[in-house]
């Protein structure tokens, strides 16, 4: 199980590179997660929505 302080350094860390447009693939392999479905999902636990649409990406 991870640590939530852990898991929220991860999202503080995808933040700006989502926003920056980094695509959602490379940022979850830069923050140590092995498939983009485990970020995705933490991700959309933690704030409720998929990290393409967090900045407004209608797709």
């Amino acid at each position: 199980m991870i640590l939530l302080w852990r898991q929220q350094a991860r999202i503080l860390a995808a933040l700006p590179a989502l926003a920056a447009g980094r695509p959602v693939t490379e940022t979850a392999h830069a923050l140590g997660y092995e498939t983009t479905s485990a970020f995705a999902a933490m991700f959309r636990q933690v704030l409720g929505t998929a990290p393409r649409h967090y900045f407004g990406d209608p797709r």
